[in-house]
């Protein structure tokens, strides 16, 4: 803490520092006017008391003047009062005033029989003005009134009153001086450098006193916690996980000073590594893009296989023809980190199918498969044309045994079912379950001989008829055959005939036209 002293023997401002602590004040009243020679008649002037002086909220009062039978009373202050007016004794026989060598009161006349009483001392009174109360304002202007000294009495120029004065003596708040360390000021995120992202701060307030030391961290010059009132000096660990300002603020009224220090977190490599294609998957031969952002306090970044150094956030497309491991390393002061993506490489499935040219009605089929990269096995539909003119599509059938890399079924029976109306054709739909969504198929197509002629056949001749007789009569007659019997067709067929004729199938007593050709 300072202070300095101003003195006042005149009305003036005292300016008050803006580092104020308190204002202390003392004023002195003017001293009264001694009284004029006492010879019994009046002689010049009459004597008069002195002025009151007041500054900062205090007030001191003047002496009163002197008289011929008495001296001037002494003035009021709430320091002390003045001294009451002497008699003659000299022109420096003077009332002493309440405080120093300002307002005293004028002497007396001090000549034989004429002699008389002198003024009275101003009084004296003081006060502290605390810091932000008038008189004690940062940079507020105190108006000094000082009171003048009285009117001598009678004439000369030995007995007037001495002028009061104001002092104040102004105390002033030093400046403190705080100061923060760290040790370590640096480390790594995660304790990856050994010292468990850890950092002990040390602080001590030198200077002048202080009310308030506060501790905070700061992030891009902005407080984003405070670690509270801490005292003038002490310690405390602190684990920032990004790096941060720690400032010791330490107050005091007139001044605020802050000291600070930079904890240094380095952040261990962040890594989103990944391809385009779904599950890391591609089709030999396609191909996909690698994609990456790194983040973190890293320097470089290197891909291998076959990309090498990169940005920090950047792609490639890449075009692996085999299953391959990319791995990603980044390093710089946060430390190195990898990751790594796998990109599969699917083979697309093959397939092709052989078998028989044509087979007979009743028949079944052999096939002989050859299928390569068969992750679900091989599969078929079965298409039947008849002869009536329409088609059926049978359920798909698994094929048993034809899941692997590479797979070759000899000679497996595909059974037919048949009917009345054939099938007369077969079309077989193959169909590889290859890995992932991969499909591959193959089709081919049996036709079936179905035998709708029969042997030749003898009619017997109708007797009494002509070759080519026009028109055909019917006999009157019951005309009879041979039954005839028909077992070498595969399937049934119609009965027709290049002249009306009637048959009767099966025995049935029923006698059909049939169709004429």
């Amino acid at each position: 803490m300072a202070s300095f002293n101003i003195y006042r023997s005149y009305s003036s401002n005292i300016n008050i520092s803006t580092c104020v602590k308190y204002v202390s004040y003392i004023t002195v009243g003017g001293g009264g006017g001694g009284a004029r020679p006492n010879v019994g008649y009046n002689f010049g002037k009459t004597p008069a008391g002195g002025g009151y002086s007041c500054a900062g909220g205090t007030i001191s009062y003047g002496g009163g003047p002197g008289s011929f039978y008495s001296g001037g009373s002494g003035g009021y202050g709430n320091y002390r009062y003045g001294q009451t007016g002497r008699y003659g004794g000299g022109p420096w026989n003077r009332a002493a005033s309440g405080y120093g060598g300002t307002g005293q009161g004028g002497s007396g006349q001090w000549r034989g029989s004429s002699s008389s009483y002198g003024g009275g001392g101003g009084g004296a009174s003081c006060c502290v003005q605390y810091r932000n109360s008038n008189g004690a304002i940062p940079g507020q202007n105190v108006y000094a009134l000082v009171g003048q000294g009285g009117q001598q009495g009678g004439s000369g120029s030995c007995r007037y009153g001495y002028s009061g004065s104001v002092y104040a003596c102004i105390c002033t708040y030093d400046a403190p001086t705080p100061s923060i360390s760290a040790n370590p000021t640096a480390y790594r995120l995660n304790g990856t450098d050994g010292n468990n992202s850890r950092s002990c701060l040390t602080w001590t307030t030198g200077g002048g006193e202080s009310t308030s030391e506060v501790l905070e961290r700061m992030r891009n010059g902005a407080v984003v916690e405070s670690l509270g009132q801490v005292n003038r000096s002490g310690n405390l660990t602190v684990a920032p996980t990004e790096t941060s300002e720690f400032r010791l603020t330490t107050t005091n009224p007139a001044f605020s000073r802050s000291s600070t220090v930079t904890v240094t977190v380095y952040v261990p490599p962040i890594i989103t590594f990944a391809v385009d294609a779904t599950d890391s998957t591609i089709i030999q031969g396609n191909s996909t893009t690698l994609r990456w952002t790194v983040t973190g306090d890293v320097d470089t970044v290197t891909i291998d296989p076959g990309i090498g150094g990169s940005n920090l956030v950047s792609f490639a497309p890449i075009s692996p023809t085999v299953d391959t491991l990319y791995t990603l390393t980044a390093s710089g002061l946060g430390g190195t980190g990898s990751a790594e993506v796998l990109v599969i490489v699917l083979a697309p499935p093959t397939i092709s199918v052989s078998g028989p040219i044509n087979i007979l009605y009743n028949e079944d089929i052999q096939v002989t498969i050859n299928a390569t990269n068969s992750d679900g096995g091989v599969s078929y539909i079965a298409e039947y044309l008849y002869t009536d003119g329409t088609n059926e599509f049978k359920p798909s059938v698994a094929i048993p045994n034809t899941i692997g890399d590479e797979v070759t079924v000899f000679g497996h029976t595909i059974p037919v079912e048949y009917t009345d109306y054939g099938p007369f054709k077969v079309r077989l739909s193959f169909l590889v379950d290859g890995y992932g969504t991969l499909e591959e198929t193959a089709a081919i197509e049996i036709p079936i001989t179905i035998d709708t002629t029969p042997d030749a056949i003898q009619i017997p001749e109708t007797d009494d008829t002509f070759i080519n007789q026009e028109p055909v009569v019917t006999p009157d007659v019951e005309v009879t055959t041979d039954q005839i019997v028909i077992t070498d067709i595969d399937i049934p067929v119609e009965i027709k005939a290049d002249y009306p004729i009637q048959v009767e199938i099966d025995n049935a007593n029923v006698w059909q036209d049939i169709r004429e050709i």
